[in-house]
């Protein structure tokens, strides 16, 4: 695979330049040119801005991150690697993500988050399972999404804001019969804790409840779909911490295996 069949884009506010640069940026293959780097500022929102991406692209592979996420070195070799083996294993394959949900539950793809280091203090912050293939899986986090360009998938125009748009995506894959996979990709999240969800995300919630009604409930990395809304009301209310907590036990043993 030549190195432009990858292509990275971010989304990002004119606030967040100076994370971008010390983050994303500063990943090492693409601060030498390697792999490019498309930079959306100030968008209305993610869905918008990368369902046009997905329109306007050349590449076969797109890579979305988040800003504040960095790759390091010889993550993109290694990620040539999975998606030639990921297309192997499956030529019908879709969507694919590095901190994900499989159809079992579990959260698979080891990533280190600085956020959550407080939380997972016995590895330091590094939390999810370690795969030695891909894994289906039924949602992903948006911190890194890879979108296979010549499957058609794209992101929905009309889901707001900033969240859920990788759940969203996994379910429109799913919808159209298309493979989504989890991978074992480490990286860096520089990420900072946020202990309670805004309206923005209560707002993406709800329309995501009303356009995958029938395929409820979806866990997620973050609150499960589902048309009980003490769920998503108790993550606004600053409990935060109660989902994730009732996985840290589980995610803990996993990495000491």
């Amino acid at each position: 695979m030549s190195t432009n069949q990858i292509h990275v884009y971010t989304c990002a506010r004119s606030s967040d330049a100076a994370r971008l640069q010390n983050d994303l940026s500063s990943s090492p293959e693409i601060a030498d040119g390697t792999f490019g780097l498309t930079v959306l500022w100030n968008k209305p929102s993610a869905s918008i801005a990368y369902s046009e991406a997905v329109d306007t692209a050349s590449s076969d592979i797109l890579v979305f991150a988040h800003c504040d996420v960095y790759f390091p070195e010889q993550w993109f070799k290694r990620l040539e690697w999975e998606v030639e083996r990921l297309s192997s294993m499956d030529p019908n394959w879709a969507v694919a993500g590095v901190s994900s949900i499989s159809s079992t539950g579990q959260v698979v793809g080891r990533i280190f988050d600085t956020s959550l280091e407080p939380l997972f203090k016995k590895t330091l912050g590094v939390f999810g399972k370690a795969l030695k293939e891909p894994v289906p899986i039924v949602s992903a986090d948006e911190l890194v999404l890879i979108i296979r360009r010549k499957s058609g998938v794209s992101f929905d125009r009309w889901l707001p804001g900033f969240h859920l748009y990788g759940t969203d995506i996994v379910l429109e894959a799913e919808k159209r019969g298309y493979g989504c996979y989890g991978l074992d990709m480490p990286l860096i999240h520089n990420a900072k804790a946020q202990l309670r969800l805004g309206p923005d995300y209560v707002q993406a919630h709800e329309y995501m409840v009303r356009k995958w009604r029938t395929r409820l409930p979806v866990r997620t990395t973050c609150v499960p779909l589902t048309t009980n809304k003490l769920i998503c009301h108790m993550r606004v209310c600053g409990c935060a911490i109660r989902l994730s907590s009732n996985n840290q036990h589980t995610l803990r043993t996993e990495l000491r295996t």
